[in-house]
């Protein structure tokens, strides 16, 4: 099986364990909550308004138990992720928030460098430092490589014959300058660290765009469980860095390279997550809760 069928064959076991899990929570509690008060009140001698009331106040309580706690259980996972990510970067200098809803970002300056981190949904995982570089390229592990795609951006796959670039493929702006930096020793070598190293990743991939090196890691090997450890966290930034300083060294590339405008709204767009998830909470709170009280009054009500 392809990576990527293995990758859409977890995601789909995934969600059907988390939906049969759900369903597991919700059917009893439903059963407890409303079909069991609504038999008691139309087989019993209660009259019509205390069994109103009965009704009301159960569905009620079924509503409020599941979107509450379906609330709760989101604010405990990200409230352990944060803890478990601060643990991560905050070493690195790094002050984190939270990024797209469920997701965390880090940012700082190390070594007079901007230094960016964003973990969101995939799992995945972007390390990005700045550089004065304004060239492209991409380097993935071979079977992850799409030629076709490499072509459509103009990127020009270069033809490695070096041992410590083995397992990796390199699509280059400037095959010149791709050259002389892959065949580097200290290159090749951070490159197999990052790229070809074991881990939850199961697709790993190096960029340099215009102003930004940045490394992913995206898609969980596992159902569940993934880690990312401090130590890790310091030996990938300080490749990172390696790098930069090593691609800046050399003579200037003579192809150079813009952000496309998906680009550059895709970065403006991460500046207005810790907004968007200010709204959301407020209408989660001032809205939806208290819906979740009056509908049921207003539906057996009428």
């Amino acid at each position: 099986m392809s990576k990527l069928g293995a990758a859409w064959f977890r995601g789909y076991v995934r969600s059907c364990l988390i939906t049969l899990l759900s369903f597991a929570i919700v059917v009893p509690l439903s059963c407890v909550c409303i079909f069991i008060p609504l038999g008691v009140a139309t087989n019993s001698d209660v009259d019509s308004t205390t069994g109103l009331l009965v009704l009301v106040v159960s569905a009620s309580l079924f509503f409020l138990i599941v979107v509450g706690g379906a609330w709760g259980a989101f604010a405990g996972m990200l409230w352990r992720r944060a803890r478990w990510l601060n643990a991560v970067f905050g070493p690195l200098g790094l002050t984190g928030k939270i990024y797209m809803l469920t997701g965390r970002q880090y940012h700082g300056t190390v070594e007079g460098r901007q230094i960016d981190a964003y973990f969101y949904r995939g799992p995945t995982l972007d390390l990005r430092v700045s550089t004065s570089l304004q060239t492209r390229f991409t380097v993935v592990q071979e079977q992850d490589v799409s030629r076709t795609l490499a072509r459509a951006f103009n990127y020009q796959p270069l033809t490695l014959t070096d041992p410590g670039l083995q397992g990796l493929s390199v699509s280059v702006l400037d095959e010149d300058w791709a050259r002389r930096l892959f065949a580097n020793p200290e290159v090749q070598a951070i490159l197999q660290r990052l790229l070809a190293g074991e881990g939850w990743a199961l697709f790993r991939q190096m960029h340099l765009q215009p102003g930004t090196l940045f490394l992913r890691l995206y898609r969980n090997r596992n159902l569940f469980r993934y880690e990312i450890t401090p130590a890790q966290a310091r030996q990938w930034l300080d490749d990172l860095l390696t790098l930069a300083r090593i691609a800046e060294s050399l003579p200037a590339p003579q192809k150079t390279a813009e952000l496309t405008s998906l680009e550059r709204m895709a970065r403006s767009s991460r500046k207005t997550s810790t907004f968007l998830v200010l709204i959301i909470s407020l209408i989660v709170l001032f809205v939806v809760l208290p819906l979740c009280v009056i509908l049921p009054i207003l539906l057996f009500a009428t």
